[in-house]
């Protein structure tokens, strides 16, 4: 019996959060530090890793604001936010998901 291919699941999306921020900033200064979003999308197959880099390439040409790295596994995109809002890290993990979706689209199906 053959398994069906979800071409989403082809893609792997992870998030991390980096800050300059110290305890000594969060303790006395507040929560509300410069933080770095990351989005990291891999690519289970070559055809995906190739289909990520052309996204990443799109995505570096339509937003400044945002730094992709291209990896061996995919690519990395980078966001500057001036505080650490919940609000807009929620609205980042959602866009980013649905970006995930939306490239899946693109990639030929394999079952």
């Amino acid at each position: 019996m053959q398994k069906e291919v979800v071409q989403s699941d082809l893609i792997d999306l992870s998030f991390a959060m980096e800050s300059s921020a110290s305890l000594w900033n969060i303790i006395f200064e507040g929560f509300d530090q410069e933080v770095v979003l990351v989005s990291k999308f891999a690519g289970r197959e070559p055809e995906a890793i190739n289909t990520l880099y052309r996204f990443g390439f799109l995505i570096c040409e339509r937003y400044k604001d945002c730094k992709v790295e291209p990896r061996d596994w995919g690519i990395e995109i980078r966001k500057s936010l001036p505080e650490n809002d919940f609000n807009l890290v929620s609205e980042w993990t959602d866009l980013m998901e649905s970006v995930r979706e939306e490239i899946a689209t693109f990639m030929p199906s394999s079952q």
